[in-house]
């Protein structure tokens, strides 16, 4: 209704001309363009005149319609019993999102008062300056004496003896300096002409805008007076709800043919078909009573048709007739029935609504079909979420997956049913004298049947959901506590709350199961396939491959946790929505409860804004790290030619670090701004601890710079290095400390302080070639380049690739046998070759192997000590 105004205003200032003349070739080319541009304005208002017309028309009786409306929601709020919260809270809303609403789509008035005022002010003055062109329609002429003289009114007897028998234009040439032509007076009078119509049509708007503006202001202050007093009332029924409570069930106990006189007095009262005469209520017996049959019939139909239209499937319809779906045949049969529902309650909404704006009047039980109707679809959609969710995730073949569904739905039956009781009592606006009797019973039942169903089913069942069975019956514990102790109006909001709160978990979870099934079975294939066409790209993660997987991790790190911190705002939302306490939800949810002026400002809706952004934060730090590996890997890949590149030929360390620290930065600057916390008392906090930590972290930040310069490219991760004796492959370099795996796979993490000031050794900065030597001894006697060549020619088959596409053996260097020195026992040769760094100890194994298997088939001895031990005996001993 209020947008709609708003359409009208701006189509009414859309009348103002935009016209616009600049500098001409002369007066009358000037007069000529303005009187076209003036004819074309004139032209399109007369053709939108009658649209403009049926739009104040309509806008007219949408006002009488929101003043109506006004003062039937000032009369509904002002006659509420305070004994009657379900009634009451839907006042209070009512009047809450009218008057939100009435505020946001406020008409500016004065804005269009404004330019209009503008419009008449330019049109009135361009009349004058046509006017005052001559020959002007009012010619003012100053005689030789200083007399004002009117020319062109009045009888010729009063003009001048001299001017008397001289024509108009004559006269109007002696007296001004020029005069328009006859096509400049037609031009002149065309303009005079559009000019005061559209001057005209200005005035009337304005009138029409003025005249709505006032009612519009006594209208907003009629609502605003209501919703002043609706404010009040909410901190009541807060009151009511949270701190006093009603009646505890002992005191019930102890009076209860009192208790249950006043519930059925007021029963009688709410329920009653009608008042005296033919007066009815869409509120009251008559209409909940047909309503709920209406329901019943739908509920029944809908479970028919679900049901029948499942078997035409599997009859009909080969892919139905699979046996994993036959298993859920049951299940998604009453799936197609809540569907079906809650399409039939759809277009009964539809219907209402197509009346109701078809006639212009409000139809009876409207307002009540309306808010009940998005009740029962509320529950329709808890239902459909929580089988749809068992479905999901016990989809395994087998009939064990038949019995897991049904126990689960045995285990989520009690407390779908104790809602569906709750929305039952809300939906007929039941009184608090007799809620205060019926629920807590309610309650007791129902949580035995909670516990024993837990008991009973959640063997076999996922973790979720067992402890999803142990929370409901938690809750439904404790709100029997709370309700038996007085506070029923408490333990509806805590049970209503926590329905919505694991009905949107479970469908988180689900959806996590679709994204797992979705990665099973089509990134891994796709995975597969981008590994066959980049069969040189390093690596096979999921960050290797991005431009495969951005999605399933957009997914997995963003928008699943995303949604599993945003379903608890929205359970709170939704449980009080049920209830019409949307504008206390509001008022809690904004409400800085920590608010140091000048320092912090800390709210709810900030602390989950908070935990949004810092899972988008995550997830863009995640893709922008993997797309600069990506994007550096092929830079180096065709800078080697496409040839596969070793882990060592890379260093991301540092640009990934700066990557985090710079959107990191980004996120708590927004956070600074979101929690109004200003630099001064960054700073003042700073130079608190700036003497203090100083001190305190001098070894931290000299690793932190340490740390800087080895990551900027003296050490890389890959990097086999050698200090104090050990000798390692480097596994990660962060800003305090550098791990190294050691050769027996012990992983060892050295400050970076340290290692920097150390001599270490760097092995595969130096084209990642390592010099290796091994003693060969062979007996006195023997060729000396024979044995040469045996040696040479035994170590040739370990000349060949490794899979980065280098030699093992340096092929400039090559490999060299050399004569050492003579032994005690044999002719020492020394083997000299320079391999690759990782496969150092792997070459030097199969290096010994092969040159002592090539000795021994050429007959060649290879000498060991030996010792010849003498015993002398010395005589006259034994």
């Amino acid at each position: 209704m209020k947008k709609k105004l708003i359409l009208v205003a701006t189509a009414l200032l859309a009348v103002a001309p935009l016209f616009a003349v600049l500098s001409e070739k002369n007066l009358s080319e000037t007069l000529s363009v303005l009187r076209y541009e003036l004819r074309s304005t004139y032209q399109d208002m007369r053709q939108k005149g009658s649209r403009f017309k049926d739009r104040d028309a309509r806008q007219h009786s949408k006002l009488v319609q929101m003043m109506q409306r006004s003062n039937e929601l000032s009369l509904m709020l002002y006659s509420q019993k305070q004994d009657y919260t379900f009634d009451m809270t839907y006042a209070l809303n009512e009047v809450s999102r009218n008057y939100n609403e009435f505020s946001s789509r406020k008409v500016p008035f004065d804005d269009i008062i404004t330019r209009l005022d503008i419009d008449i002010d330019r049109y009135d003055r361009l009349v004058h300056a046509l006017r005052s062109i001559p020959p002007t329609t009012s010619v003012e002429y100053v005689d030789s004496l200083g007399n004002v003289v009117v020319l062109g009114a009045g009888a010729p007897g009063q003009r001048p003896p001299h001017l008397r028998e001289m024509s108009d234009e004559e006269r109007e040439k002696r007296a001004r300096p020029f005069v328009l032509d006859s096509l400049g007076r037609i031009d002149r009078d065309s303009c005079l002409y559009y000019a005061e119509a559209l001057l005209q049509v200005s005035r009337e708007q304005k009138e029409r805008i003025v005249r709505d503006s006032t009612h519009y202001a006594e209208t907003n202050d009629m609502l605003k007076s209501a919703y002043d007093y609706a404010q009040q009332r909410y901190k009541t029924v807060q009151n009511r709800i949270f701190i006093e409570g009603q009646s505890s069930y002992d005191k019930i106990l102890k009076a209860p043919k009192w208790y249950w006189s006043q519930a059925k007095r007021d029963a009688k009262e709410k329920y009653s078909i009608s008042y005296q005469g033919n007066v009815r209520s869409q509120w009251r017996g008559q209409v909940v009573f047909r309503f709920s049959m209406n329901s019943l019939f739908f509920l029944v139909v809908s479970v028919l048709l679900g049901f029948a239209v499942m078997s035409l499937l599997t009859k009909k319809v080969p892919f139905f007739r699979k046996p994993r779906f036959v298993q859920h045949r049951t299940s998604m049969s009453v799936i197609l029935a809540i569907l079906f529902f809650t399409a039939a309650v759809l277009v009964c909404m539809a219907v209402y609504a197509l009346r109701e704006s078809g006639d212009g009047n409000e139809v009876s039980s409207y307002h009540f079909y309306n808010m009940a109707s998005r009740l029962l679809m509320q529950f329709a959609w808890m239902l459909a979420a929580i089988l749809i969710s068992l479905v999901i995730r016990l989809d395994k073949p087998g009939k064990e997956d038949a019995a897991m569904i049904r126990r689960g739905v045995g285990l989520y039956t009690p407390v779908l049913l104790m809602s569906f009781i709750v929305i039952l009592f809300r939906i007929i606006f039941i009184p608090n004298s007799l809620l205060n009797i019926v629920f807590p019973p309610l309650l007791i039942i129902f949580t035995l049947w909670q516990g024993a169903a837990l008991f009973k089913t959640r063997k076999g069942l996922p973790v979720w959901d067992v402890i999803f069975g142990w929370v409901s019956f938690i809750v439904m514990f404790a709100t029997t506590i709370v309700a038996l102790r007085g506070y029923v109006l408490l333990g509806v909001q805590l049970l209503i709350w926590w329905i919505f709160q694991m009905t949107l978990l479970q469908t988180v979870i689900a959806l996590y199961d679709l994204v797992k099934m979705y990665y099973d079975r089509k990134i891994l294939g796709m995975k597969k396939k981008y590994r066959e066409e980049h069969p040189t790209l390093p690596g096979k993660t999921d960050e290797d491959m991005i431009p495969v997987t951005w999605l399933y991790s957009l997914f997995k790190k963003a928008l699943l946790p995303i949604a599993f911190v945003l379903s608890v705002p929205m359970s709170l939302r939704m449980a009080s929505g049920v209830f019409d306490l949307l504008e206390v939800y509001k008022n809690y949810y904004a409400y800085p409860f920590l608010n140091v002026e000048g320092y912090i400002s800390l709210s709810f809706s900030k602390i989950i804004l908070v935990l949004v952004l810092y899972f988008i934060f995550r997830y863009l730090i995640y893709v922008f790290r993997c797309y600069y590996r990506l994007y550096r890997i092929k830079a180096l890949m065709a800078e080697a030619g496409g040839k596969m590149i070793r882990e060592n030929q890379y260093n991301f360390t540092l640009a990934e670090n700066v990557i985090s620290i710079t959107l990191w930065g980004i996120y708590v600057l927004t956070l600074f701004i979101l929690l109004k916390i200003p630099t001064a008392a960054v700073k003042v906090v700073a130079a608190g601890l700036a003497t203090g930590l100083g001190f305190a972290m001098k070894d931290i930040l000299n690793n932190f710079f340490y740390g800087v310069q080895l990551m900027s490219g003296r050490l890389r991760v890959g990097d086999f290095i050698e200090c104090d004796g050990i000798r390692g492959k480097v596994d990660s370099i962060n800003y305090q400390t550098t791990s190294i795996v050691s050769s027996d796979g012990a992983v060892l993490a050295f400050p970076n302080a340290t290692l920097f000031n150390k001599n270490f050794k760097n092995l595969t900065r130096n084209n990642s070639y390592e010099m290796l030597t091994f003693d060969v001894g062979v007996k006195y006697g023997v060729d000396v380049e024979e044995v040469r060549q045996i040696i040479l020619n035994a170590l040739e088959p370990l000349r060949v690739k490794d899979k980065y596409g280098r030699e093992v053996v340096d092929p400039k260097r090559g490999i060299q046998v050399r004569f050492k020195d003579f032994g005690d026992n044999s002719v020492n040769l020394t083997v000299y070759q320079f391999t690759t760094v990782d496969e150092h100890y792997t070459y030097a194994a199969k290096a010994k192997e092969l040159v002592y298997n090539a000795l021994n088939e050429h007959g060649i001895e290879i000498p060991f000590p030996q010792r010849d031990l003498y015993i002398k005996q010395i005589p006259g001993k034994d």
